[in-house]
């Protein structure tokens, strides 16, 4: 009876580990996934904002040429304007107060066009430096997960840069994905050496996921004999 006992304790000892095992490797996948998700976001955008920028530069140039180009349009409509009404015909003073009128609403357009530039030059600039922010945190994060005893020793550490730390992030979820096989075929060999056991026993095999109780189980059904 105890080398039986013995042998299930055994087996409920190395599935508890192997079931944590496989638990930390789990909670590392899920952080390097999440670290190389956040980490290709920034990288995407740092990558693309010397061109955003670049474009917006053109726009900020169009829309205060534009805003001075209608501002003399209006100044030349309202200039239009006054003479007309001092000696113009009527229809000659309604044409005038309408082109008068365009002129303003053209100068309110450039005002708008300016002003969202200007808004969204606000917004790519603080944007740049969250994501400027979120790369150093990312790195740093990044470091602290490569020195994870699972890790350190079977991928090297990353490198300097956004870069760096996604080739590091792929190269390690590759290493996971390795130690998580390894350890659900671990895990797959003590249940099926527990149910072997419980077999030998009962003369049924253990329905289990788990190795968990199995000792348990024997001792009562020993006892019954």
């Amino acid at each position: 009876m105890e080398p039986l006992l013995t042998i299930a304790e055994d087996l409920e000892r190395r599935d508890e580990r192997a079931a944590e095992a496989l638990l930390e490797v789990e909670r590392l996948q899920a952080e390097v996934d999440g670290l190389r998700a956040e980490a290709g976001t920034a990288a995407a955008f740092l990558r693309e904002l010397p061109a955003a920028r670049a474009a917006l530069d053109v726009e900020e140039r169009a829309a205060a040429e534009e805003r001075e180009r209608t501002a003399e349009a209006l100044r030349a409509a309202e200039d239009a304007l006054a003479r007309v009404q001092e000696r113009g015909s009527e229809s000659a003073r309604l044409e005038a107060a309408r082109a008068a009128q365009h002129a303003r609403d053209a100068v309110e357009d450039a005002k708008l066009r300016v002003a969202r530039a200007e808004t969204e030059r606000a917004r790519l600039e603080h944007e740049g430096a969250e994501r400027g922010a979120d790369a150093e945190r990312l790195e740093r994060r990044g470091a602290e997960l490569a020195a994870h005893p699972r890790l350190e020793h079977d991928v090297a550490a990353p490198a300097t840069g956004l870069h760096g730390l996604l080739d590091w992030a792929a190269r390690a979820r590759g290493e996971l994905l390795v130690s998580h096989a390894a350890l659900a075929t671990e895990r797959d060999k003590i249940v099926r050496e527990a149910t072997e056991l419980v077999a030998s026993v009962l003369g049924e095999p253990l329905v289990a996921t788990g190795a968990a109780g199995v000792r348990q189980r024997l001792e009562r059904a020993l006892g019954d004999h």
